[in-house]
């Protein structure tokens, strides 16, 4: 009898390590997929942290095999993991933790009531049913059905999991109370372990549960009116940005309406100062007038340079600025989509290049530079752009402008617009050229 009871005792160990290996694996395999981008390129690097997540699974997985729900594999295993994926992946640690203990969380959440009512039923200490291994069938059962639904959700609903990932990521300001809100939930579950039916009676004991159900429901409801209210803020944000937009797009209209204008109204004399020369047999004054005026049409021409009208018309007009302060531009572009709206990638686009152009300006003739480069790849988009500046301040992001009120607002929205979209933004000066790069 004894020994059957430690052989069923080791097959639910045995089963339960297997499960929670795989859950390891997936969680780790959903962030990946979220964060791509790989801190090196190195294949063997690459192999070699997969090694190390594939140990540090096995090991945290056969740690937490004697229990059903294991707190200290969880919160320990976060930290750990969260670090590694930190040191191979592009990534905040902060981002990493709190998306691997809401995993962890709700993984070990769905089995508190088959705990609780298996404790009832045996009339025994929670946590002893959890650490003694006797959940029996139905618990691998359960760990297998959990197992099963992560995998689904990994092949079939990766882009729902990427919405819930970037939510958590957008509001970073918050990322703390996520955590502590993820701590305390790890307590409540810890005190659900110890509840005593035998002691307490069956009565406390789903008094308790209710109690915990309910505050979940309150916590719930309460994200729910919050994610209303940043809802609303959005919407009249929106609105303020659209303002700007037409405010901007109008600014571009009206200037090639002015070119326009003036080309029209210079054209009378031109035809003039020509049909003098035919008169006068000045043939060699008029072909250089024809071949100046010809230069003015190409430089008046809109230039197509991607194929996306969002990017062509910023850089248009952009690169007009240029050439007018003499500022040497160059650009690699390889984008086949926008990771954001029209009008907000032309409110980013349109203050990096403010801010270059800006910089660039402040450098000597002959020394001044911008170049842009902009790419898709594995789901991610890049933004680059660099400029020459003297080498004071930071290179243009602290704007000179006699409108820096409105100026820094510009460069707030695109922070804003870029973290919203689950981005980030860093910028380095060094060596007399300041850079500002974008990950979407």
């Amino acid at each position: 009898m004894i020994d059957q009871i430690l052989y069923t005792m080791m097959i639910n160990q045995i089963f339960n390590g297997v499960m929670a290996f795989g859950k390891n694996m997936f969680g780790m395999l959903i962030f990946v997929r979220v964060f791509p981008e790989k801190r090196w390129e190195k294949k063997c690097v690459w192999m070699l942290g997969w090694c190390i997540f594939t140990a540090c699974a096995a090991i945290s997985a056969w740690a937490s095999s004697r229990q059903l729900i294991s707190l200290a594999c969880m919160i320990i295993g976060g930290i750990v993991n969260a670090g590694l994926l930190k040191v191979f992946y592009c990534c905040r640690y902060s981002d990493a933790l709190i998306w691997l203990w809401l995993y962890d969380i709700g993984y070990s959440f769905i089995k508190i009531p088959f705990m609780l009512i298996r404790g009832i039923h045996i009339s025994g200490v929670v946590s002893t049913l959890n650490q003694d291994r006797r959940w029996g069938v139905p618990g691998n059962l359960l760990c297998f059905f959990e197992l099963c639904v992560i995998c689904f959700l990994y092949l079939k609903c990766m882009d729902e999991a990427e919405i819930l990932h970037k939510q958590l990521i957008e509001y970073r300001k918050f990322r703390y109370l996520f955590l502590l809100a993820e701590v305390d939930i790890l307590l409540l579950i810890s005190i659900t372990l110890d509840l005593q039916p035998d002691r307490y009676g069956v009565v406390y004991v789903l008094f308790v549960v209710i109690c915990f159900a309910f505050l979940l429901l309150i916590l719930f409801l309460l994200y729910i009116v919050y994610a209303m209210y940043r809802r609303s803020r959005e919407k009249e944000k929106n609105v303020s940005t659209q303002r700007e937009i037409l405010s901007r797009e109008n600014e571009v209209i009206i200037e090639y309406c002015r070119q326009d204008a003036k080309r029209l109204h210079d054209l009378k004399h031109v035809w003039i100062y020509l049909l003098d020369c035919l008169e006068e047999k000045k043939y060699e004054n008029a072909m250089e007038c024809i071949y100046r005026q010809l230069e003015e049409v190409k430089l008046m021409q809109r230039k197509t340079m991607t194929g996306i009208s969002e990017i062509d018309l910023i850089l248009d007009y952009k690169h007009r600025q240029m050439e007018y302060s003499g500022i040497l531009f160059s650009l690699d572009i390889q984008v086949d989509a926008l990771p954001l709206s029209g009008e907000n990638f032309m409110i980013v686009l349109g203050n990096l290049l403010d801010n270059a152009i800006e910089g660039a300006r402040k450098c000597e003739e002959g020394e001044r530079k911008i170049y842009l480069s902009m790419k898709n790849a594995n789901e991610m988009f890049w933004l680059k752009i660099k400029n020459t500046c003297t080498g004071e301040g930071d290179g243009g992001l602290e704007t000179t402008k006699a409108d820096s009120i409105y100026h820094g607002w510009g460069m707030e929205n695109v922070k804003e617009i870029v973290r919203s979209a689950g981005g980030e933004v860093d910028y380095v000066c060094e060596e007399n050229w300041f850079e500002v790069n974008i990950l979407i």
